[in-house]
């Protein structure tokens, strides 16, 4: 500590290569902080789906959000004796203010989904979103996102939709949080799909059943106007994030490589500091400062300004986060384990950039330093 005022001095006194440095490890602490971010997502997403329900689906579709089953296979789906309930989901996408903010509606037959979902209402009552046709109840996450209260009315302006909002909820699956609980008969109304859902939503009295269950379901229906596909939970999310498996698979390699060019960068950039003050070393060698101090002086200057680097690259992330989203059921926040990572991060760019140059600028010699000018 007591080097410290002589390390903020020589961060200070050459202001450019300070700030080219910190923004450096500025920019990788922000990708890969936000690559983590991203791929944490697609994990809560997927893992709080349960193998134990299933979903049932119009069968032969590309795009899980166009199937359309009838709402009259629930009773003979019910009527299975492995079947503990059954419900139908009708979901729908509504861009609200641009077209590129795609939030979910989902319309559910609410005392039946509540109980499979584990839906909770934290702020308003489930008495008026039953009271009336309009009223939504809006995932915490999308409801805190987009400043929405109880009482006040949300328009989807480009479709011409409104909804009342009755309340906020949490679930434990995730993929709701992120999106609204509607009234499905008031959504069928209003997107002309009266009788019908996305998908149906199993639950089973004993989870070892599902295969069965699952081939008996498609049998039942295979000459049926619309044949089904009947699968877990959570092989259907993970279909639904198909076409985002290769950039799940990407983003370790970019983490990777971005851990990588940045220890590399700064290695450069701390190497040319070194390199400047090397008549420097030479100095404070003469006045009988010894190697391990020089070695710490140089490895902390390094290391504050990769830190301040790497605040700067968590707050450029947490700042993106806030406002974007991948897709509109995914729920983006920076976590705990994520911010140790990017502080991990910018501790390895700081001592792996720093510890090479600075031993190999304290084996000179103290007349060789001095005879190299700055």
């Amino acid at each position: 500590m007591k080097f410290l005022p002589l390390i903020l001095k020589n961060i200070l006194r050459n202001r450019r290569r300070t700030v080219l440095m910190a923004a450096g490890i500025a920019v990788a602490v922000f990708v890969i902080s936000a690559l983590l971010t991203v791929e944490a997502g697609f994990g809560t997403l997927i893992g709080s789906a349960e193998d134990t329900l299933l979903h049932v689906r119009e069968k032969g579709l590309a795009c899980p959000v166009t199937s359309r089953v009838f709402d009259s296979y629930l009773h003979r789906i019910q009527s299975n004796p492995s079947v503990r309930s059954a419900t139908g989901v009708l979901r729908g996408l509504y861009s609200y203010r641009s077209k590129d903010n795609m939030v979910v509606v989902s319309g559910v037959d609410y005392n039946s989904f509540r109980d499979l979902k584990g839906i909770r209402v934290v702020d308003g009552s489930e008495q008026t979103f039953l009271g009336r046709p309009d009223a939504v109840l809006v995932g915490q996450p999308l409801a805190t996102q987009h400043g929405w209260r109880e009482g006040q009315t949300v328009a989807f302006e480009q479709s011409g939709v409104t909804f009342t909002v009755a309340g906020t909820f949490v679930s434990s699956d995730k993929a709701y949080e992120n999106g609204i609980l509607a009234q499905k008969e008031y959504l069928a109304k209003l997107q002309r799909d009266e009788g019908k859902s996305t998908y149906i939503v199993v639950a089973l009295k004993d989870p070892a059943a599902a295969s069965a269950v699952s081939l008996a379901i498609d049998s039942e229906f295979k000459n049926a106007p619309k044949p089904t596909k009947t699968e877990s939970e959570r092989d259907a999310r993970e279909r639904e994030l198909s076409d985002f498996a290769q950039i799940r698979r990407m983003l370790g390699l970019l983490v990777l490589a971005a851990i990588v060019v940045s220890i590399f960068g700064a290695a450069n950039s701390v190497s040319m500091s070194v390199r400047e003050r090397t008549r420097e070393v030479g100095i404070l060698r003469s006045l009988g400062l010894q190697k391990s101090h020089i070695l710490g002086i140089v490895i902390g200057e390094s290391l504050v300004v990769a830190l301040v680097g790497g605040v700067i690259g968590i707050g450029l992330s947490a700042l993106l986060l806030s406002t974007d989203k991948v897709l509109a059921l995914i729920v983006l926040s920076l976590r705990p384990s994520t911010l140790l990572s990017a502080v991990a991060t910018s501790v390895v760019i700081g001592l792996g950039g720093a510890f090479l140059p600075a031993i190999r600028a304290t084996k000179l010699s103290i007349v060789d330093a001095l005879r190299l000018a700055d």
